[in-house]
């Protein structure tokens, strides 16, 4: 068995904690044969083959060379130890490259909430590699007038900010400043989302939404994890109840990703309006305002133009454990 470890080479946890979740991933495989790339955490796992790669000053190409590299050493395993951010990159090359790889998510990130990333450290702790089991997950593919740009498994956001660490304190950073001027600069969350001649588009059929309501937020999910009946409340999703290979799209009234703590305390109604599509349909968003960028699992793009997502039903398989969907 092979085993292939990526690390979060920006990782704001201790070097001591890596280098336990390094021993911790070993023991788990135990008897494997270790696979890193040099600085992707090829420090914490003794023994390894540390593989070389050629540097790239952009951390898209970088690492997605990284990911190529470590495929072609063919693992049954690719171990991902940090955010849904990094998950989301590796899953993304693993889809492009047509690989039948395994993940396996170990949390050491910001949020954390899968369906990737599915285990805390102190859980893989206690568990065994037969205690899991190899699922398939749905995810949302991402393009924009400059092609294809990735695949989301928790949500694609399209807003002026994405969740980082600053100082060990979770904020709302700039996508423009990270990508323009590669800084990590705390702003405020964008209310410039779409603009008068907003549009969206289900296989070319333009679709109907109230104008009236404010859009402060566009969120797009794979609904395979959700239980979607009996919960009223859930409203247009209840109607992916009972079928598979799902997503929707939400317009909302108001940003719900907003690290700023005075936003926590909001009281007032959130207007939502979902809009349920399947497999094998394409959704285009046209005439977006100047703060939606794209944010894919936390990971920040620039927006060229319309956007383009569909679902992938299955695009990777991931570690669950067994007969539990979370």
């Amino acid at each position: 068995m092979t085993v292939a470890i990526v690390f979060n080479e920006h990782s704001h946890l201790e070097k001591r904690q890596l280098h336990a979740l390094g021993s911790l991933v070993m023991r788990f495989f135990l008897g494997a044969t270790f696979v890193v790339c040099q600085g992707y955490g090829h420090q914490y796992i003794d023994g390894a083959t540390v593989l070389t790669v050629e540097g790239d000053q952009n951390y898209k190409v970088r690492l997605a060379t990284m990911v190529r590299t470590l495929l072609s050493h063919q693992p049954d395993y690719l171990v991902s130890v940090g955010g849904d951010g990094l998950a989301s990159y590796i899953a993304s090359t693993v889809v492009a490259m047509g690989s039948k790889v395994t993940l396996l998510g170990i949390a050491a990130g910001t949020a954390n909430v899968g369906p990737i990333v599915s285990f805390p450290f102190e859980q893989i702790s206690r568990l065994q590699l037969s205690d899991l089991e190899a699922v398939p997950i749905d995810g949302i593919s991402v393009s924009d007038e400059s092609g294809y740009l990735g695949i989301g498994f928790n949500d694609v956001i399209l807003g002026n900010s994405f969740l980082g660490t600053e100082s060990g304190v979770c904020c709302n950073l700039s996508v423009e400043e990270l990508l323009v001027h590669q800084k990590r600069v705390p702003i405020e969350v964008g209310r410039r989302i779409v603009t008068e001649e907003f549009s969206v588009a289900l296989d070319g059929q333009g679709q109907t939404f109230f104008t009236a309501v404010p859009i402060e937020q566009i969120v797009i999910s794979p609904l395979q994890f959700d239980r979607l009946y009996g919960r009223a409340v859930l409203g247009g999703l209840c109607l992916g109840r009972d079928a598979q290979h799902l997503a929707a799209i939400g317009i909302a009234s108001r940003n719900v990703v907003d690290a700023n703590p005075m936003a926590w305390g909001f009281s007032g109604f959130t207007a939502i309006q979902h809009l349920v599509f399947s497999k094998d349909r394409e959704v285009v968003l046209s005439s977006l305002g100047p703060d939606a960028h794209i944010i894919i699992d936390g990971n920040p793009f620039l927006r060229k133009g319309a956007v383009r997502v569909a679902l992938v039903p299955g695009a990777i398989k991931a570690m669950k454990l067994k007969g539990v969907l979370i």
